[in-house]
């Protein structure tokens, strides 16, 4: 069975701006950030995580928890 949530990267883009009377002014700092997203519906589900790992432990509970549910209905 093909996992129905799966984590996407995506990038996320910090702005640093300058001030009036400041001279310096440093580029836009490009860091990554992790989203679960329901291959069914193209959704994403929750607010997103910072770290990798997180997001995919979050998937591997979310596609148990799937699983369980599709063998139930399936045995009833």
């Amino acid at each position: 069975m093909e996992d129905i949530f799966v984590v996407k990267h995506c990038n996320k883009i910090i702005i640093h701006g300058r001030r009036a009377g400041e001279s310096l002014h440093e580029p836009a700092e490009a860091i990554g950030w992790y989203r679960i997203s329901d291959t069914r519906t193209g959704g994403f589900i929750g607010d997103g995580y910072d770290l990798e790992e997180d997001a995919r432990q979050e998937c591997l509970r979310l596609n148990a928890a799937s699983a369980r549910v599709t063998v139930d209905e399936s045995c009833g």
